[in-house]
């Protein structure tokens, strides 16, 4: 299964979401490939601090420069179960291949900053992936605030979502501590740390659930 990270900008959000979902997802006995396309490398370089602090499970990490990541998506999905893809924040030919071959895009956004104006770009490229394949799965995800989103600002979330062909909204809520990155150091992520912030490590599982349990259960169906 492949699973797509995209946002607009460098937000750090989506690069915590790409660790979480893929140390969860190697922690459930899958094989797991972490590709970067983001020219920074985070999520990369976040793997690598990880084997070198003899962390397990260990994620498989590449960076894939460029146009590249289409031609070679086919012969890397032959070496693991799942490939969980960090793309760049802007529309690049490989953040394009992400989305047309993934089966899920978990995008996540803040409330309070969900203006169309703004995110114009990303709301199109997602509605562009789809033409191309029908069947991705768009999974919007709240990410940010130490307090629940109010009413108001749930509303402007569902309206944006509503923008986008078939989207939905996850059940979920990121709160600070994870969206905010600052448990992923030396290779540690947010869901490995309960006695620093369980209600992090209960969200980021969470999270993981509607990303991969529901997409799956979607497909045996």
């Amino acid at each position: 299964m492949i699973v797509a990270i995209a946002g607009q900008g460098g937000a750090a959000a989506s690069t915590v979401v790409a660790q979480n979902l893929a140390l969860l997802r190697a922690r459930a006995g899958r094989r797991v490939l972490l590709l970067d396309s983001d020219p920074q490398q985070p999520a990369a370089q976040w793997a690598r601090q990880r084997y070198d602090s003899g962390l397990k499970p260990n994620i498989l990490a590449e960076t894939i420069p460029g146009g590249h990541l289409g031609v070679r998506l086919e012969a890397l999905q032959r070496r693991c179960h799942d490939i969980v893809i960090h793309t760049q924040g802007s529309d690049t030919p490989a953040s394009r291949a992400a989305l047309i071959a993934a089966r899920t895009v978990v995008v996540p956004v803040t409330a309070g900053q969900v203006d169309l104006d703004s995110q114009y770009q990303l709301v199109a490229r997602l509605n562009s992936a789809r033409m191309f394949n029908p069947a991705l799965r768009v999974l919007f995800v709240i990410m940010g605030g130490c307090a629940d989103p109010s009413g108001a600002e749930m509303a402007a979330v569902r309206n944006f979502v509503a923008h986008v062909m078939s989207a939905s909204l996850a059940g979920t809520v990121i709160h600070t501590r994870a969206s905010a990155g600052v448990d992923c150091v030396d290779g540690l992520c947010a869901c490995e740390a309960p006695e620093r912030d369980a209600r992090a490590v209960a969200e980021m599982k969470g999270l993981y659930r509607e990303v991969f349990v529901v997409s799956t259960l979607t497909i045996a169906a």
